[in-house]
This record gives structure tokens, C-alpha cells and sequence, in this order.
């Protein structure tokens, strides 16, 4: 297995984007486009993350709030035993049901390393959002994992679909780093899934740097579809991981210039068309 971390605390220009790929799968993270404008703890909270291996590819995105530790605690707690689960030549499972299991497990794990980071350095937790998706080609299996206002979509041939976000009926937005955050709460508020990779060309992921209202893009959705079809037919796989990953975040940057505010980004596609 092979992997990249992009950790924001070595990330802290104002419209420099780290960019790093390896075969269809490709993570970026960038401070953002302009100054924050909001109270925040560190310049970069944002992590990107991705694992390959024989027979899959894990991808993650977390945002942190109140401190970089949470983030990079979480993304961290995702890139060891469960990546080599999920990302061997063998498959954990056949069964949607424990897919969806090792999903919560996973959500539960990044949690405890958000609250132990914290403990071990005398600090709040800082609270994180989390998207993460498995992608295993030979299976036809997409499981997808969200807490809180981060994005994943699914792109095909008819636009990007939102896998992950919060609710927008609620008035708060959930988050890892709380003891509170059991198996029921994930329930309630995590959004879990199991679907098929037929028909679709890639997935992205994305922190909320590209859809902050005031900061980032007004079609987050619409923008990472444009983004993916900027790519020309016929390029490989690995240079259109990178050039709509690199897209995605100079898209949201423009955004912050424009608005003089920005936010920290982190992004992950995975590259499907074949």
C-alpha cells in the first residue's frame, strides 16, 4: 500500500496548493485564496489523504475547527490498519451491511483520535469534519462516510451528485471530538452508504473552503462537474486526477479573492472514466 498526507500545519501560504498524485487518485490542500475572516486557532486546519493498494483506494478530506491537531488526528487514526483493510487485494467483505460496519468503525475510531490527541497535549479536542469514501473497482463498491458539512460527490454523465454535507434543516453542524459521539449519535447524524461505481466518471471530496457562503463557490456541486469535464477525453488517468483536483481548489480560491475572504481546502478525486 502507498500513501499521501497532506497535513495543514506545513501549508501556510496564502494561494500556494500542495498537489500530490499517484496513478487515478490525487489529494490537494491549500490555506485558500485570501485571509480568514472568522476567528480561527492555526492558519491551515484542513487535512487530504489518500491510500492505494491492490485492490482499492481510501480517500479522505477533514476540515478542523479550534486547532489543526483534530484533523490531522483523525485522518491519521483512517491511514493505518483500516487502509490496509479496505485498500488489500481481498476485499474485508462481501456484505453492504459490514461495509456499512467498517464505516462506523472508522468514524469512531478518527472520533477517540481527536479526543486522545487532545488529552495527550493538555487541550480541547478540536472538533473535525470527516468525508472518506472506498472505492473497489473489482467489487463495484463505493462505500462513502460524511460527518458534517464537507462534501463528496459522484460524478456521471448527468452532473455531481452530493453524497456527504450536512442536513440543511439543521441549525448546527456535527462534528468529531466529543465523548458524546457514540455509535447512535453517528446514526443520527453521519451519512453512510453503499453504492456501485457504474457510470461514474469520478468522485471528489471536498472541505468547506469550497462552499462557505460569503467565501466559497455559490454551486459548489456545479463547479466540481465543470471542473471534471475541463478534463479532455483521452487523458490519462493520472494526469486527470490531478488537473481536476487542482481545479476544483483554483476554483474556490478565485472565489475567495473575489469575496476577500477565504478558508483553508483540502480535496481528493478519484479518477473513474474509463
Amino acid at each position: 500500500m502507498k500513501s499521501v498526507f497532506l497535513r495543514g500545519r506545513d501549508h501556510h501560504r496564502i494561494g500556494a496548493v500542495a498537489l500530490e498524485g499517484l496513478g487515478p487518485v490525487a489529494a490537494a490542500l491549500s490555506r485558500g485564496g485570501a485571509r480568514k475572516t472568522y476567528d480561527h486557532t492555526d492558519p491551515n486546519e484542513d487535512c487530504a489523504a489518500f491510500a492505494q493498494g491492490e485492490g482499492g483506494t481510501l480517500v479522505i478530506a477533514a476540515d478542523g475547527h479550534h486547532g489543526a491537531l483534530g484533523s490531522e488526528a483523525a485522518t491519521d487514526a483512517l491511514l493505518g490498519e483500516l487502509a490496509e483493510r479496505v485498500t488489500r487485494q481481498a476485499p474485508p467483505t462481501t456484505s453492504p451491511d459490514a461495509w456499512r460496519e467498517i464505516a462506523f468503525d472508522a468514524l469512531l475510531r478518527a472520533n477517540r483520535a481527536v479526543l486522545e490527541v487532545a488529552a495527550k497535549n493538555g487541550l480541547r479536542p478540536a472538533p473535525t469534519t470527516l468525508v472518506m469514501a472506498v472505492l473497489r473497482p473489482a467489487e463495484d463498491l463505493l462505500l462513502h462516510a460524511s460527518l458534517g458539512d464537507s462534501h463528496l460527490f459522484a460524478i456521471d454523465g448527468a452532473g455531481a451528485s452530493e453524497l456527504g454535507g450536512r442536513d440543511p434543516a439543521w441549525k448546527f453542524t456535527p462534528f468529531l471530538g466529543y465523548e458524546e459521539a457514540r455509535r447512535e449519535l453517528l446514526e443520527r447524524y453521519a451519512r453512510v452508504g453503499v453504492r456501485s461505481l457504474a457510470g461514474l466518471r469520478a468522485i471528489a471530496l471536498a472541505t468547506d473552503g469550497l462552499s462557505e457562503r460569503g467565501i466559497g463557490v455559490a454551486d459548489p456541486a456545479g463547479t466540481v462537474k465543470a471542473c471534471i469535464e475541463r478534463v479532455e477525453a483521452g487523458t490519462a488517468p493520472d494526469l486527470s486526477a490531478l488537473r481536476a483536483c487542482r481545479a476544483i481548489v483554483e476554483d474556490a480560491m478565485e472565489a475567495h479573492r473575489r469575496q476577500q475572504a477565504g478558508d483553508n481546502l483540502a480535496c481528493s478525486v478519484v479518477w473513474l472514466d474509463r
